[in-house]
């Protein structure tokens, strides 16, 4: 029924993941899954949309979307970006900036037994910082493995490295171990309230990872934005 199609406009995609973010013009923000359109979403595209209650994580999801205009969606199956092609936007963004194409098949010999096989960016993208730890820290890459203890304060100084002249705490408040990923997500969001309050736009985005460990970027929310194309943050970063 066309009297129950709400207005608003995409503003972020994930295009080799399928899913995405539409605001309406009420400034509500839907989440979609590419699935249930007729063609590829982009980025500014105005669309119409009916949505219902999301099942998982509260909140709104799109039920159905149509174009809003004749540029809205795109008549082309959707086609993810390659490895290469990842790898080439986020050395757009000054990441991974040493990953030659002589490094990469270093690391498909030494990492990845020959052959790149199932391995996804963040593979590659943890392969690479592992064995490049002065990089890691200069692009704000941070990395736990699962079930190790850390010290706060050890945590918070790491975090310090990868974000120079950031006003963070030196120490958690209880001063504690951070035994798993949950504690080591509340260090995190400890420092990035510290970094809204100081109006600084860096924060830690992580990332979905597989395996026994953890990721994070440190980007300033511009960048983080831009990245979300390509990169799979566990939480889309702010629209602005």
């Amino acid at each position: 029924m066309a009297d129950d199609l709400l207005s608003g406009r995409v503003t972020s995609f994930r295009r080799e993941q399928g899913f995405g973010v539409i605001t309406l013009d009420d400034g509500r923000d839907v989440k979609f899954d590419a699935s249930i359109c007729k063609g590829v979403l982009v980025e500014g595209a105005a669309v119409q949309l009916r949505i219902g209650p999301a099942r998982w994580g509260g909140g709104f999801k799109a039920l159905h979307v149509e174009a809003r205009g004749s540029s809205a969606l795109l008549a082309v199956p959707l086609t993810p970006p390659t490895l290469d092609e990842q790898i080439a936007t986020l050395q757009g963004e000054h990441l991974l900036s040493a990953l030659s194409e002589h490094v990469m098949q270093q690391l498909i010999a030494d990492v990845f037994g020959g052959q790149l096989g199932d391995a996804t960016l963040i593979d590659v993208i943890d392969a690479f910082y592992v064995q490049d730890k002065r990089r890691a820290q200069h692009d704000g890459y941070l990395r736990r493995v699962e079930g190790l203890r850390h010290g706060a304060a050890d945590v918070l100084a790491e975090i310090a490295a990868l974000l120079p002249d950031a006003q963070i705490p030196r120490q958690s408040p209880d001063g504690a171990a951070q035994a798993d990923g949950a504690s080591l997500d509340h260090t995190v969001s400890l420092v990035n309230e510290a970094l809204r309050a100081a109006g600084d736009p860096r924060r830690l985005y992580r990332l979905e990872t597989r395996g026994d460990w953890h990721a994070y970027l440190a980007l300033p929310s511009d960048r983080a934005r831009r990245l979300a194309t390509v990169l799979p943050f566990t939480t889309p970063p702010p629209l602005n």
